[in-house]
């Protein structure tokens, strides 16, 4: 029948072995987050351990005391601090802890060490030490010293931290894992539940210290975990490689849609730290982003975050019962991509508006053109002096609005293909007005519309003159075509801030909302005859919006249907 004290020297021999086998197997994957300190914690354990045997099998007080001071030489004191320092190691992905937090964290294991082998000059870890008999062994009575508790409560603090840490960071790695949660429950739990029961009956019943018995434990336990569950073969390595280092964001959800977890991307995209555990609809409410797309039944769908575009595409996470467990969304940055594509088809649109423009709106006129000289040419001797004024009036209107139409042609294809020379300079505004809407009196004057202006002098504004002429050009010869006879169009000039307002108002038939809405894309048509007929392409407006915005202003309309319009547009005053 075996004896206590050779069942215990058996545990305590195959702890060692055990305790050697972890530091291999944990040095093994060195490279790995954490493995490397708790490869130093399994050491630590083992020089314990071959310290403890020789204290409890020694038969002096001298040699047992050797044996405590073996277990304290890179062993006892270095433990938890160890445990502590994988564990962060791990969490942190291998970023913590470095050299000199590692170096702060020896520093009282290493005085305890030093201590131990000075105990007899300052009784500082053991005041007193004696021989004690009871039934099957001879053990040290100890009494404890200041510095034994102040090292005893370092320790417990770094090997609770340490446990703590471990559970939470193997809590939140992915599902596959969950299920051997309870694994993981020992591991943090088991080495200082141990420590506690020996401290607290060190001296009475529990005179076996069965702590780095439990450190072994828990570190084959964490072996156990790493060869079947890939612990460290697989979460912290893809997560430090794939995602710290992705440049997509990373967010991921639990089934409540709660963030649990983002990449460094993440964090970038929604600028923001202190969003772990708050709802994502809440997080992008308060960024001013639609959340439709959380609802939308699209894998992926484009969503705007600021001035960036992402492709955001959503997957789920499910229990191996096929249950919903969470979410992940990665956004994809595409700003450049759909900024690209936009460009294109405004390329093609403005291209298609160029042909139409030069199928129709140039052709037809000289048709008509062609037609009444034509009529001149043949039967110019059987006109009456009446019918040569109207005809002459016709061709002279058809080349004057051909004219116009190719002049707005030329300007926004230098526009556009960036030939159009900018050159603002200072000048009076009062002036300039004046001359602009002196050139276009006469096409006023034919359907008895007066110009009426208020401009005060001595205004001066900062543009491109030519581009200003032209804005101011546009808009009044728009405000001609859609008046009635009779009517009139009032030009005001008020200075406002850093800017110069420009105001041209008519009495006409005005415009619907939707007409409104498209009046400056260049994919609309909106095109609409005069009130006597007069025919234009739409690209005025458009040239107006591209040249006030070159100069650093706005555009804007305001139009009731048979109440006329008022355009506004601003310029920057001159300093």
């Amino acid at each position: 029948m075996l004896r206590i004290e050779n069942i215990i020297l058996y545990i305590l021999l195959t702890t060692t072995i055990l305790s050697v086998a972890a530091v291999y197997f944990h040095f093994r994957r060195r490279k790995t987050p954490g493995a490397l300190f708790f490869s130093a914690t399994a050491l630590s354990v083992t020089i314990w351990t071959i310290g403890y045997i020789i204290e409890f099998y020694s038969g002096t007080l001298q040699e047992k005391f050797f044996g405590v001071q073996i277990q304290y030489t890179f062993g006892i004191p270095f433990t938890a601090v160890l445990w502590y320092s994988a564990s962060i190691h791990l969490k942190t992905f291998g970023k913590r802890p470095d050299v000199k937090e590692f170096i702060a964290l020896l520093i009282i294991p290493v005085i305890t060490m030093l201590l131990i082998w000075t105990n007899s000059y300052h009784h500082l870890i053991y005041k007193e030490m004696s021989l004690f008999k009871d039934e099957h062994f001879l053990l040290i009575e100890k009494e404890i010293g200041l510095w034994y508790y102040l090292n005893m409560a370092y320790s417990y603090t770094a090997l609770i931290a340490g446990s703590v840490i471990l559970f939470i960071t193997i809590k939140k790695s992915p599902s596959v894992f969950k299920g051997q949660l309870i694994i993981f429950y020992i591991v943090a739990v088991l080495p200082w539940a141990a420590n506690i029961i020996y401290v607290i009956g060190m001296n009475s019943f529990m005179r076996i210290d069965i702590t780095p018995v439990a450190f072994t434990i828990s570190l084959m336990l964490m072996e156990l975990a790493s060869r079947r569950y890939g612990l460290f073969d697989l979460v912290p390595a893809a997560h430090n490689i794939v995602i710290e280092s992705m440049s997509n964001g990373i967010v991921v959800l639990d089934r409540l849609e709660r963030i649990i977890e983002m990449n460094p991307a993440a964090y970038r995209i929604l600028g923001r730290k202190d969003i772990i555990g708050q709802k994502i609809s809440q997080v992008l409410t308060e960024l001013g982003v639609d959340i439709s797309f959380l609802k939308s039944a699209n894998e992926s769908d484009e969503v705007e975050f600021g001035k960036h575009i992402f492709d955001v595409q959503k997957s789920t996470i499910n229990t191996k019962k096929g249950e919903l467990s969470g979410k992940v969304l990665t956004l994809y940055n595409v700003t450049e991509r759909i900024k690209a594509e936009r460009e294109l088809r405004n390329m093609n649109t403005s291209k298609d508006k160029l042909f139409s423009i030069i199928a129709h709106d140039l052709k037809n006129p000289f048709f008509g053109i062609i037609g009444l000289s034509n009529i001149f040419c043949t039967e110019y001797e059987d006109l009456t002096e009446e019918e040569i004024k109207n005809y002459a009036k016709e061709i002279n209107d058809l080349a004057g609005n051909t004219y116009r139409i190719l002049e707005n042609l030329l300007d926004w294809s230098r526009q556009q293909t960036g030939n159009m020379a900018f050159s603002p300079v200072r000048f009076d505004i009062y002036e300039a007005m004046n001359h602009y809407i002196e050139t276009l009196e006469p096409q006023a004057k034919l359907k008895h519309i007066d110009i009426i202006t208020e401009i005060e002098e001595d205004i001066f504004v900062f543009a491109d003159s030519y581009m200003l002429n032209t804005i101011v050009r546009n808009i009044i010869s728009n405000a001609v075509k859609f008046s009635n006879p009779g009517g009139k169009i009032v030009v005001s000039v008020v200075p406002e801030d850093n800017f110069i307002k420009i105001c041209i108002s008519d009495s006409g038939v005005g415009m619907d909302e939707k007409t409104l809405k498209n009046l400056f894309m260049i994919d609309q048509d909106i095109k609409a005859l005069g009130t006597m007929g007069e025919r234009g392409t739409g690209l005025g407006l458009i040239l107006c919006k591209e040249f006030v915005e070159k100069n650093g202003g706005q555009i804007f309309v305001e139009s009731l249907i048979n109440q006329g319009s008022k355009f506004y547009f601003t310029i920057p005053a001159a300093k």
